[in-house]
């Protein structure tokens, strides 16, 4: 059974087997929770070793697939590589994940929110971010295992959140 999405601009964190993320544009985020190191082939960067914790992976999906395409393709157990979480994916596939359906790009903003956090850490410096305008150094963030899911959703949020206050 196939249950829709949530409305636009709503917040998710699901379990990826649970309900499909909408068919709009937006960003997301993948969380992986990883019980011990994984080494990884990834393009470019090469063979790096992502630690055991969460991982974060957060990306957009403005295309005409939108969110739904995307978080799909990611789920899927085999495909083509194409980005850097393609690696990662194809090894471990996504424990959560977390859609905003609202349009617009905010991968960096969240990037940023959860690099910030005090043990935040980024495991493979230029993962998902080749192509970044704002310069973050990595889409890819890791916690340990203790940080809480809830907190990371509310890291999450909270810059999305506050962008909206500020442009009201």
């Amino acid at each position: 059974m196939i249950v829709e999405g949530p409305k636009p601009a709503e917040h998710i964190l699901q379990p990826p087997r649970d309900l499909p993320p909408p068919g709009v544009k937006g960003t997301y985020a993948l969380c992986f929770r990883l019980e011990q190191p994984l080494p990884l082939e990834v393009g470019r960067l090469g063979r790096v070793i992502l630690p055991a914790g969460w991982l974060v992976y957060v990306g957009s999906a403005l295309g005409p697939g939108g969110l739904r395409a995307r978080v799909r393709r990611h789920l899927a157990p085999t495909k083509r590589p194409h980005w850097h979480i393609d690696a990662l994916t194809l090894l471990h596939p996504p424990d959560y994940w977390l859609t905003l359906a609202d349009g617009q790009p905010h991968e960096c903003d969240w990037a940023k929110a959860l690099a910030g956090h005090p043990w935040a850490s980024i495991p493979a410096p230029g993962f998902g971010s080749s192509d970044c305008r704002q310069s973050c150094p990595a889409h890819l963030i890791h916690f340990p295992l203790s940080m809480p899911l809830a907190t990371i959703r509310a890291l999450l949020i909270e810059p999305t959140t506050a962008a909206k206050r500020r442009t009201k």
